[in-house]
């Protein structure tokens, strides 16, 4: 697994959310992902803090994940609990961290759908459910609700 630095991940950041938001936003379908721009409180600073992620959308939920739990932004989205996803309509959203078999299954449909599968992940992007499963708690998938 190869972790790029903190200044290569903020400028890919960077440029992913100015074409995000520059573009008509992806439609959500459910077995693929759409592109959005997630918004959350700095667990220090509480100042927002934003990122550009792929909601999954499985079974009418739609998932976040990540290849590692200690990235910034999934710090920040375990101490909030909550987030804003824009452009939707309904933008605040809860997160809930899932480690089941629901949140392998989103990772591995997730990865099936990427045109290349980064390094980053600690397991193929071809992996079956069963070879995800033992790093549900290294990784990081969210389940994004609104709010009740």
């Amino acid at each position: 697994m190869t972790t790029p630095s903190n200044a290569e991940i903020g400028h890919r950041n960077q440029q992913m959310l100015e074409r995000i938001r520059s573009q008509e936003p992806q439609p959500h379908r459910e077995g693929h992902y759409a592109l959005r721009v997630m918004t959350v409180a700095g667990r220090t600073s509480g100042q927002p803090r934003s990122v550009p992620i792929a909601l999954m959308q499985l079974g009418g939920v739609q998932y976040v994940c990540s290849p590692d739990r200690r990235r910034d932004w999934v710090r920040n989205l375990l101490a909030a609990g909550r987030c804003v996803v824009e452009p939707d309509e309904h933008e605040l959203r809860d997160a809930e961290l899932v480690e089941d078999e629901d949140g392998a299954t989103a990772v591995a449909r997730y990865l099936g759908r990427l045109p290349r599968v980064s390094d980053e992940w600690p397991f193929p992007g071809d992996a079956p459910l069963e070879q995800v499963l033992p790093f549900m708690q290294q990784i990081a998938v969210f389940q994004l609700h609104l709010p009740a």
